[in-house]
C-alpha cells in the first residue's frame, strides 16, 4: 500500500515535469539524464548512510539468506552463467527440506515463512560464544560484502542495519517508483506511443 501511494505521487510529479517539454527529445533527455542523476544522488545518500553503520556480528544474515528461487532453479541459473546465482551458491547452501533450525538464530528474530521463500545459510560462518565470525571476512564475496544492498531488505530484528533501514526505506521506495516510471516512459517514447501532453493522462 505504501509503495502504491509513493508510486502515484511520483508519477504525478514526473507527469508535471514532462508536460513542460516541447518535444520527445527533451522528454528523453530529462528521463535519461536529469531524472537518472537525481535517482543516483539519492542512492549515494542511502549508501553513505549505510557506511556509517557497523555490523554487530549477530550472525543472522549468515544463517538466514532468503531467495525466491529453490536450490534447483538457482543451480540451473548458475549453469546458464547467471553471475548472481553462481555467487550466491558459492557462498550459501540450502537448509534441508527448507526448514530453519531456529536454535542457531537469535531468540527475538521474527521469521515469516511462506511457500515462495527458500532459506539458505553460509557454508563458512563460525560461532564463538554466540558471537559469529567469518574466517574469510577480509576476502568475503560481494554477496556478503554488500549486504544489505537496499533498505528494502527483510532484516532480522538483531541486525544493526535496522536503524539504517528505518531511516531510508521510504527513500528506497521512491527510487524504485522513479525507476519503474522512468523505464515505462522511455519505452513509450522509443515506441512512439507518447506525445506532448500524453503524460498527463
Amino acid at each position: 500500500m505504501l509503495y502504491k501511494t509513493i508510486f502515484l505521487k511520483s508519477k504525478k510529479e514526473i507527469d508535471k515535469r514532462l508536460s513542460a517539454f516541447d518535444n520527445l527529445n527533451q522528454m528523453r533527455k530529462f528521463l535519461e539524464t536529469t531524472l537518472k542523476n537525481e535517482i543516483l544522488k539519492t542512492q549515494k545518500e542511502i549508501e553513505e548512510a549505510k557506511n556509517k553503520i557497523k555490523c554487530n556480528n549477530c550472525g543472522a544474515c549468515c544463517n538466514l539468506a532468503i531467495s525466491e528461487f529453490d536450490p534447483e532453479t538457482l543451480k540451473n541459473k548458475a549453469q546458464n552463467n547467471d553471475k548472481t546465482a553462481k555467487s550466491f551458491l558459492e557462498t550459501f547452501e540450502p537448509y534441508k527440506d527448507n526448514k530453519i533450525p531456529f536454535h542457531i538464530l537469535p531468540a527475538d528474530m521474527d521469521v515469516k515463512t511462506n511457500n515462495n521463500s527458500y532459506f539458505y545459510h553460509c557454508k563458512k560462518v563460525k560461532f564463538n560464544n554466540t558471537i559469529s565470525f567469518c574466517p574469510i571476512y577480509s576476502t568475503r564475496p560481494s554477496v556478503c560484502r554488500n549486504f544489505p544492498d537496499t533498505p528494502l531488505e527483510n532484516l532480522p530484528k538483531t541486525c544493526a542495519y535496522n536503524v539504517w533501514k528505518d531511516e531510508n526505506e521510504v527513500k528506497a521506495l521512491f527510487i524504485k517508483a522513479l525507476n519503474d516510471i522512468r523505464k515505462f516512459y522511455l519505452d513509450e517514447i522509443n515506441l512512439n506511443k507518447i506525445t506532448k501532453g500524453s503524460a498527463k493522462n
